[in-house]
This record gives C-alpha cells, sequence and structure tokens, in this order.
C-alpha cells in the first residue's frame, strides 16, 4: 500500500484546494528537489481520487511505473518510499499556508511580528517601535480577550523586554513584569478551559477520577493575586464548571446566560461556539432527565438560533452530533420541511468529526423518512458501521426497532434481543447504556401487553414513562402506549 497518511489527506482534498496544492507543487521555491517527480506522482494519485482500495494505487504497480529499471520487495523501503513521504512533507506545508491565509488577522499579525524580530535582532530601533505600534493597533481592531490574546500580549512585552536588555535602559524590569501578568492571564484562561472540558468529559465516560477543585482554587488565586479575577471570560467559565457540577442550579445558569449574551461580541467564534455548546448541554440535561415538552420546544429553539449562528460550524462544515441533535429535535416538534432543507445543505461533503460522513448524513435521512412515515425509504438509508461514537451504531439498531414496531415486521423480537446484547457488549457510558437497557424494557413490556387508558396498570407505565430519568425516544414510547391501550 502506498502511503496511508497521504492518501487520507489527498482523498479529503476538494477540487480547489487540490489545484492550489498543484501550483504549490510547481513552486520551485517550497518544492526545489525532485519538482517534476513529486508532481507526476500527485498528479497519478489524483488521477485514481486517491483511493487506497483502487487497484492502481497499488504500491508495486505504482513502483513499476516510476521506477521500471528497478526491483521492488516487499517490506523494504525503496526510492518510492522516499518521493512519498517528500510529496507527504509538502503538503503538510501547503496546508500550513492554507490555514494562514484562511484568518487575514493572524496572516496580518504573524508578519507584523516577523518584521518586529528582525529589526531587534539588527538594532533598527525606529523601526521596531514603529511596528510595535501597528501590532498595538492591529490588537485594538480585534476587540477578542480570549486566552490567546493574552498570549499575545506576553509574546509583544516579552520582545520588548528583550530589545531594551540590548539597550541596557531601566524599564527592563518593568516590562518583564508586564510580561508575566499577561503569561498568568494567558494561563488562568486556558487552564479553566481545559478543566471544564475535563470535567465534560468524566461526566460523559462516567470516569471516578478525582474532582478539579484543587486546580480551580489555584486558578482563582492566580487571578486574584493579579487582579484580574473579574475577567468575563474567566468568570464564564467558572459558571461553566459549577454548572457541569450541579446542573440543576436554576440561578447559575441564568447568570452564565445573561453574561454570555452581555459580552457574545467580544468572545472569537471559537470560544463563543464552545460556550454555546455548553449552554445545549445543560438544557438537554434537563430535558433528558425530567420528559417535560417545555425543554424539548426550548432545545428547538436554542438549536435553531445557534445553527442559524453559525456556532455549530467548523471551517463550513457541521459536526456529526451537533447536526444529529438539530434534526431529531426538529422532527420531534414536526419541522419536517425545514429538517430537509438543512439536510439538503449539508451532505456528507459537509458534515466533520467522522470517517464516515455518508453514513451519517443517511441516518438523519432515514430518521426524516421514519417521521414522515416513509417505511421503506427509511431502511433503504440505514447503514451499519463501526462509527467512531459507538451511540451512532446503537442508534442505527434503535431505529429500525422502531420501524419494525410501526411495520409489525416479524423480525421484530430478535433484534431486540440482538441489540440487548451489543448494549451489554458495547463500551459506552453507564447512563448510556441504562437509556438504551430502559428503552428496551419499556419497549417489551409495551408491545406485550394490552393496556387499558383507566387502568392503574396504564397509568403507572404511563407515569413510569414521564419520570424515568434515563431513557431513549420517551415521546414516541409514550404514543405506542396511547396506541396499545385504544
Amino acid at each position: 500500500m502506498l502511503n496511508r497518511k497521504l492518501l487520507e489527506v489527498l482523498s479529503r482534498l476538494d477540487n480547489i484546494q487540490r489545484k492550489k496544492l498543484r501550483l504549490f507543487l510547481q513552486s520551485p521555491y517550497f518544492n526545489n528537489q525532485q519538482q517534476v517527480e513529486t508532481l507526476a506522482l500527485y498528479d497519478y494519485i489524483i488521477e485514481y481520487d486517491a483511493v487506497e482500495t483502487d487497484p492502481m494505487l497499488d504500491k508495486a504497480w505504482v513502483f513499476a511505473r516510476f521506477f521500471p529499471d528497478k526491483r521492488f520487495e516487499e517490506g523494504k523501503k525503496n526510492s518510492l518510499d522516499g518521493l512519498m513521504s517528500r510529496l507527504f512533507g509538502l503538503v503538510r506545508t501547503f496546508l500550513t499556508h492554507e490555514h494562514i491565509e484562511r484568518d487575514a488577522y493572524e496572516k496580518e499579525y504573524d508578519e507584523q511580528f516577523a518584521l518586529l524580530r528582525f529589526y531587534r535582532k539588527y538594532a533598527l530601533e525606529d523601526r521596531f517601535w514603529q511596528v510595535v505600534q501597528a501590532i498595538k493597533a492591529l490588537e485594538k481592531e480585534r476587540p477578542y480577550q480570549d486566552a490567546q490574546f493574552y498570549h499575545r500580549q506576553f509574546k509583544l512585552a516579552e520582545e520588548i523586554a528583550a530589545f531594551r536588555t540590548l539597550a541596557n535602559t531601566w524599564q527592563d524590569d518593568a516590562n518583564i513584569g508586564t510580561a508575566s501578568h499577561y503569561l498568568d492571564i494567558h494561563y488562568s484562561l486556558l487552564r479553566v478551559e481545559i478543566i471544564c472540558a475535563l470535567r465534560y468529559q468524566r461526566y460523559l465516560s462516567q470516569s471516578d477520577a478525582q474532582d478539579d477543585q484543587f486546580e480551580i482554587e489555584q486558578v482563582l488565586a492566580l487571578a486574584k493575586s493579579g487582579n484580574f479575577e473579574h475577567l468575563p471570560l474567566l468568570q464564564l467559565y467558572l459558571l461553566v464548571f459549577r454548572l457541569l457540577a450541579s446542573p440543576d442550579e436554576e440561578q447559575t445558569l441564568k447568570e452564565f446566560e445573561i453574561l454570555l449574551e452581555q459580552t457574545k461580541s467580544e468572545l472569537p467564534l471559537d470560544i463563543l461556539s464552545n460556550l454555546k455548546a455548553y449552554q445545549r448541554y445543560f438544557w438537554i440535561r434537563r430535558y433528558t432527565t425530567s420528559g417535560d415538552p417545555f425543554y424539548r420546544h426550548k432545545l428547538f429553539d436554542l438549536y435553531k438560533e445557534h445553527f442559524e449562528a453559525g456556532y455549530f460550524y467548523v471551517e463550513g462544515s457541521i459536526s456529526v452530533t451537533a447536526l444529529r441533535m438539530l434534526v431529531i429535535f426538529a422532527l420531534k416538534l414536526g419541522q419536517f420541511d425545514w429538517v430537509k432543507k438543512v439536510l439538503d445543505q449539508h451532505p456528507p461533503g459537509r458534515i466533520c468529526g467522522t470517517r464516515y460522513p455518508a453514513e451519517a448524513y443517511n441516518l438523519n435521512l432515514a430518521e426524516y423518512y421514519f417521521y414522515i412515515k416513509q417505511y421503506p425509504k427509511a431502511v433503504e438509508k440505514l447503514q451499519y458501521r463501526l462509527f467512531e461514537n459507538p451511540n451512532l451504531s446503537i442508534l442505527v439498531d434503535v431505529l429500525l426497532i422502531k420501524i419494525y414496531v410501526e411495520t409489525w415486521d416479524e423480525l421484530l423480537d430478535s433484534r431486540m434481543k440482538a441489540l440487548e446484547q451489543k448494549v451489554r457488549r458495547i463500551k459506552v457510558s453507564t447512563v448510556s447504556k441504562t437509556r438504551y437497557t430502559n428503552f428496551l424494557k419499556k419497549l417489551d413490556k409495551i408491545i406485550r401487553h394490552v393496556w387499558q387508558k383507566k387502568s392503574s396498570r396504564f397509568e403507572k407505565m404511563t407515569r413510569e414513562l414521564k419520570s424515568i430519568p434515563q431513557i431513549i425516544e420517551r415521546e414516541w414510547l409514550l404514543e405506542k402506549l396511547e396506541e396499545r391501550a385504544k
């Protein structure tokens, strides 16, 4: 097989990126060795769309094409390996430049900072201070004061301190102190962001790892000593930390949402999107534990608002989990036309966070067909995969079980038993397993019994479904219970 890392990258570039990469490979500044050979190899790989299973990209075949006078030996390094490594190195450099070019501010900042270091090296004092002022003006144009903002402030103060050290002025100590201050702020913001992410991950994985309270206290002590504990972003993440520990604190959630709304214009999009994701999570927790219809409507409004504001996007693509949640809550409220429009606008090529975007897309499309009662079409779209997120694989089974219930398929019983075994064996959190197991238990009880609406058994089952804190498809199960009681 050819270099798998190389093929994985090239296969995911769109046509525009591939054309730009080819121009990049033609540049003698970047590609000053084996230019003809690397360009020819690139063209050959792209001709077969970088599909690693294509027989025309078999390593022995490609070796014979490019090195006909040499002997190919399986399992041994050869000239083709060196050429592929060179090409992959150029691809990495290209992606770096693509990233820099994508953000005009970052590009301008990096260029100015490179110039600043040049002037410091050659002691061009007037030019040095001119660039310092230019960088400060650039910072004022961008009002976002996140951790990276303070890191840039630290780097600038550090560069100024280094320049003054050359001149040996009395201001050296003061500027070193300024650099240290900005570094403390950068560290505090970054640390509390990571602590929140860790606590969130521990909840999802049901980890018994020790709590983060000591680290939070360290961050707070540093913030108080530096007199920057009232920074809005720091306050937002501290509220997130509290809500992750106690999601039912209504007053804390209210404070978080108010502060988030007040400061959203001061936050870069990636930080704001992250905080908005926490906001959705806090409301999801309330919905999944209570099943209250109010939260269902609240969540759809929230998801729709965040989607239309662009908070779901990562470089123009939407994450597989965000799209899934958006689609499901819209379908639950009967927003069928809106869901179809969203899916049409977000084909597999615009879904990120999975190696199987087509299968993930089709799962959402199958859900759409299920809700509009076109069950054969829904079955056609279901495709089994060992998704990176095992919950997606289980949701394929869950949807198929729902279709079997609606169509009275004789395979229903065997499919439920198969899913029960799968849930028992698969590596998901304890909470997730409980939700799937409860679904299967309640569904089995519903389909095996005849109910009367005024009976105590019916009322008891209805109460259980409405109050059980961990279960999926609560609304659909209630609907099936009602149907069985007619």
